[in-house]
């Protein structure tokens, strides 16, 4: 009780096609495996632009106290002991660690 060929060809065609689209759903390079990498990815860059966000708010706040409309002498005069290394002979200073 032989099969005929035609009785086999039509599941092994239709093994192969499915074992080949299911290879290329895990494997593919828009499968599984790829998205997962993606995501991954995505949420790094997310934490890096949160990070930048945060670091951009710090400079825009600290901007803000040297535009002319509300200039802080405070902080304007931080500035300027910071470029020029200035200081008094009484003074004391404190470096704190920066971004």
């Amino acid at each position: 009780m032989w099969l005929r060929p035609r009785q086999i060809l039509a599941p092994i065609l239709f093994a192969t096609v499915f074992g080949y689209l299911g290879y290329h759903l895990v494997n593919g390079d828009r499968g599984l495996l790829a998205m997962a990498q993606l995501e991954r990815e995505v949420l790094v860059a997310e934490q890096n632009f949160a990070e930048a966000e945060a670091i951009r708010k710090i400079w825009e706040r600290r901007v803000s106290g040297l535009r002319n409309a509300s200039l802080d002498p405070d902080l304007l005069d931080e500035r300027a002991r910071a470029l020029l290394h200035y200081a008094r002979r009484d003074e004391v200073i404190v470096f704190t660690p920066t971004r």
